[in-house]
């Protein structure tokens, strides 16, 4: 039996081959955090995994983007599917000190937030599920 290759190892094989290197420290904070989002959302995984898959042909084009703007186009993607089971934590319930010093991941948690408007906008739902 052929043992699986886990994603996160698989996603960081390809975000190698298309992102600028080296990462910065703010997106070197956000591949620890990607790592554990995809060990403990198996879901989350395997969309994200997805839709870095569909970004491949910046390969064939010799195309190198920053990871920081490649992540959070690859969480829009993700956060925007309805079919979604969890969100991690993280976003849904951001520290704010983390979010101080960590301009990427703050930027998601804003994104995460106006993706859930919007989808509570389009259904008429007034809720609130998310701190400042």
């Amino acid at each position: 039996m052929a043992k699986e290759l886990p994603l996160f190892k698989e996603a960081t094989f390809w975000l190698n081959k298309m992102c600028i290197l080296p990462y910065t420290d703010e997106e070197l904070d956000a591949i620890g955090c990607l790592g554990f989002d995809m060990a403990k959302y198996k879901d989350f995984a395997d969309k994200y995994l997805a839709g870095l898959m569909e970004k491949r042909e910046l390969i064939n084009q010799h195309k190198r983007i920053p990871f920081s703007e490649l992540n959070l186009q690859l969480y829009r993607k993700v956060l925007e599917q309805p079919d979604l089971n969890q969100i991690p934590d993280w976003i849904t319930m951001p520290d704010a000190k983390v979010l101080a010093t960590n301009n990427l991941r703050a930027r998601i948690v804003k994104m995460s937030q106006n993706i859930q408007k919007n989808k509570n906008a389009k259904t008429g739902v007034e809720t609130d599920n998310f701190r400042s």
